[in-house]
């Protein structure tokens, strides 16, 4: 059993060596499949392509079969779906039924029962997996067995929003026991560039009280943390964009077209104003393609709009700060984020108001 400890220097750069390694090959991989369906590629062959999608079609969806006539078998239920879900290359298996009629009457701690499940993954599961592929290969009169498939993670519990989007609560990676679960995410606004960099940590502490905590947890860390954005700097908590098409949408009279995106609009604005005021020597005007942040602002201000984008600091000298919308800002990109997957778990992000001391 393995506890991950802090990596060294030298075993951190090794990690992150390897793994942009195999992410090289994984997207060389995915590559090559997609220009065999490219017309123009010297070895387009659209039966070959099909054939691929398709494979990987009946493999998973083989598995996910095999393993629910498994696991009915074994827990002596009919007809009941184990496998959550399941993705090009994977699929995930809900045990929790296993570790119940297991541990029925028996304590049992967090480190017992991702112990037991990993033993019955190798000792059963990855070796029926094995069988039932073999079975396979035999079914299509394949040339030999080329699926494999190991056990990734193990968690406690996981929360899927949509397709190719879920949280897992994971206790041990590919053997690697951690002493604290770790969260382990995709597809989530947590690991969003375009998401302000305090929203996404305190996306992910918001996430771990879901995972381990109370709904009464969340709504206190949530307004703990609402308190804590409303005295952070504008530059901390606005939305960072690339911004294209400055040409496309500038008009002379107006500023901006109609039909200008939001933060291209607030670009232009910043630039109009920082001009006007004669600061470019402070504040450098934005150019095509570059790296901005936006803000929304409240109505009437000193623009009399509703949104304003800058390069690295914001322009204090155009009397905005007070005009910042934090309400809008808070809830854009930090409580609409969540509340995609409180939802999913029918919990509050804040507190509810009720008559129900009436009738105590």
């Amino acid at each position: 059993r393995l506890y991950e400890n802090e990596p060294s220097a030298k075993l951190q750069k090794d990690i992150s060596k390897f793994n942009n390694i195999q992410m090289a090959r994984k997207i060389q991989l995915n590559s090559a499949y997609g220009a065999i369906g490219n017309q123009y590629f010297r070895y387009y062959n659209l039966s070959n392509a099909e054939a691929i999608t398709l494979s990987g079609q009946v493999s998973i969806r083989w598995i996910e079969n095999k393993m629910n006539e498994y696991l009915n078998r074994v827990l002596k239920t009919e007809d009941v779906d184990y496998v959550i879900a399941s993705d090009t290359d994977s699929i995930y298996l809900h045990l929790g039924p296993l570790v119940k009629s297991v541990y029925q009457g028996r304590e049992k701690t967090d480190e017992s029962v991702v112990t037991f499940l990993n033993k019955v993954c190798e000792m059963e599961l990855e070796k029926y997996i094995e069988s039932s592929y073999e079975a396979l290969a035999n079914y299509v009169n394949a040339y030999a067995n080329k699926m494999f498939m190991k056990r990734e993670n193990i968690a406690s519990s996981g929360i899927w929003t949509a397709k190719k989007r879920y949280i897992l609560n994971v206790w041990d990676s590919e053997g690697v026991r951690y002493k604290e679960p770790k969260l382990k995410m995709m597809g989530i606004e947590a690991v969003k560039s375009s998401t302000p960099a305090p929203c996404r940590t305190a996306i992910r502490d918001a996430l771990k009280i879901m995972m381990n905590g109370s709904e009464e947890d969340l709504i206190t860390f949530i307004d703990s943390f609402k308190d804590d954005f409303n005295s952070l700097p504008p530059e901390d908590i606005a939305f960072p964009r690339s911004v294209n098409g400055l040409r496309k949408f500038k008009a002379s009279g107006t500023v901006y077209t109609k039909g200008t995106p939001l933060h291209v609009r607030g670009t232009l604005l910043y630039n109009f104003h920082v001009a006007q005021k004669k600061l470019e020597y402070k504040y450098p005007l934005v150019q095509e393609g570059e790296k901005i942040k936006y803000l929304y602002l409240r109505r009437p201000n000193k623009i009399n709009e509703n949104v304003i984008s800058f390069l690295n600091t914001f322009p204090r000298e155009l009397d905005l700060e007070q005009s910042i919308d934090r309400d809008a800002q808070f809830k854009k990109s930090f409580l609409d984020p969540l509340q995609i997957i409180t939802k999913v778990i029918g919990w509050e992000t804040e507190r509810v108001a009720n008559l129900e001391f009436l009738f105590a």
